[in-house]
């Protein structure tokens, strides 16, 4: 008995060896790519996925670490298939001209990918199979181009003003809107492109790549959850521009250029966001525990 308990550790120390080396040699040989987009995401608020995606993915395997590695074995030639792929992408991503969008994103792909065959080889395909959701979340390392950014910054920008113009009617405050541009009486401002809120929706929907895989079980549930975070971070975006310039209208400019605007006013809002997305989760366990209900069929004997 002692003899197994000491087999398997070595075998699990061993298989940690593996992917620790594997993981030290590809941050060799695709360090100048690693740096890029680490020094990307720490300065650029559009990429703050990539700095939180090796974490999320820590998290989810260490969460369900027991499932993932219970029946965890030795299958090298189920990772020599994925080993080739990313070593072919890897010598794409060489020849790539420095500083080239689409290089540094075939860089980090073949890195991401040697990673997956070096867990495939190690653990085997049931252990991969139970990795596949938190491996995946690695993919939101690799970094969109810039223009797609600025595309998803412009239709949070428009949907916050377009969301702010609607609460504003329902007010009792006369508004006017031409375009980004919004008329209170005594105060005009500009929904601007630093207003659409990129941020903290990049923010949520990491939140919610989290917990859909901790609290839910089916994939429509989870897919659901991740797309909730677009409409929820509009509204809470628009409730802070409408408060901001309600206050700003009605009992001091401050409001709209001093600190609130600038530097508290995200935090304040950002419990509006917590409280609909954890409304937003309960409902979808609900739902998942009344399809789960309906679909179970109590055998008679």
């Amino acid at each position: 008995m002692r003899s197994q308990v000491l087999t398997a550790h070595s075998t699990e120390a061993s298989r940690g060896g593996v992917i620790l080396a594997v993981c030290l040699v590809t941050l060799v040989l695709f360090g100048p790519g690693l740096k890029t987009i680490v020094s990307l995401g720490l300065h650029d608020d559009r990429y703050l996925q990539i700095v939180v995606a090796p974490l999320a993915c820590f998290v989810l395997i260490f969460w369900e670490r027991t499932e993932i590695f219970s029946r965890a074995a030795y299958s090298p030639h189920a990772g020599i298939w994925v080993l080739s792929v990313s070593a072919l992408l890897g010598v794409f991503a060489v020849s790539a001209k420095p500083g080239v969008e689409s290089g540094t994103g075939l860089a980090i792909a073949a890195m991401i990918l040697v990673w997956m065959s070096a867990f495939l080889f190690c653990c085997g395909f049931e252990s991969f199979r139970a990795a596949l959701y938190p491996l995946c979340c690695l993919f939101l390392m690799i970094p969109l181009p810039s223009s797609w950014m600025d595309r998803a910054a412009v239709f949070l920008q428009h949907g916050s003003a377009a969301m702010s113009y609607r609460i504003l009617r329902m007010t009792a405050m006369p508004v006017l809107r031409h375009g980004m541009t919004f008329s209170l009486p005594g105060l005009d401002f500009e929904v601007a492109p630093e207003c659409s809120g990129l941020h903290s929706s990049l923010a949520l929907m990491m939140v919610a790549i989290v917990a859909s895989y901790v609290f839910l079980r089916s994939a429509w549930s989870r897919a659901a959850l991740i797309a909730m975070t677009v409409p929820i971070a509009i509204i809470k975006n628009a409730m802070r521009i409408v408060s901001i310039a309600f206050l700003a209208a009605r009992v001091d400019r401050w409001f709209i250029v001093g600190p609130f605007h600038h530097r508290y006013g995200g935090l304040v809002f950002s419990a509006v966001a917590v409280a609909l997305f954890v409304l937003v989760l309960a409902g979808l366990q609900k739902l998942e525990k009344w399809r789960a209900g309906r679909n179970f069929s109590p055998r008679l004997d």
